[in-house]
């Protein structure tokens, strides 16, 4: 199969060493943790060990996610007008 990215959602009642095992299977299959925020991973792995690491304890759901080739745009922050500075 063929690197993918998927999302971890990690179940509400899951212990800190259940957390731990999961991370280390995702990278002990040759994965790589993209982000974690809460209780969800996204990580990027060969979709044939999807099923894997959602036997681990822990898992709530692991899901593939398919960006479509779309490019992430380019954010600008612009200023519609400066307030004056009190001297």
């Amino acid at each position: 199969m063929s690197v993918e990215s998927h999302i971890i959602r990690i179940s509400d009642n899951a212990s800190q060493p259940q957390i731990q095992e999961i991370l280390k299977t995702v990278l002990g299959v040759g994965g790589r943790i993209e982000m974690v925020a809460g209780k969800i991973i996204i990580a990027s792995f060969d979709s044939a060990y999807a099923g894997v690491i959602k036997k681990k304890k822990g898992v709530a759901l692991v899901g593939g996610v398919n960006f479509r080739g779309r490019k992430i745009r380019k954010i600008i922050k612009r200023v519609s007008r400066e307030e004056p500075q009190d001297s």
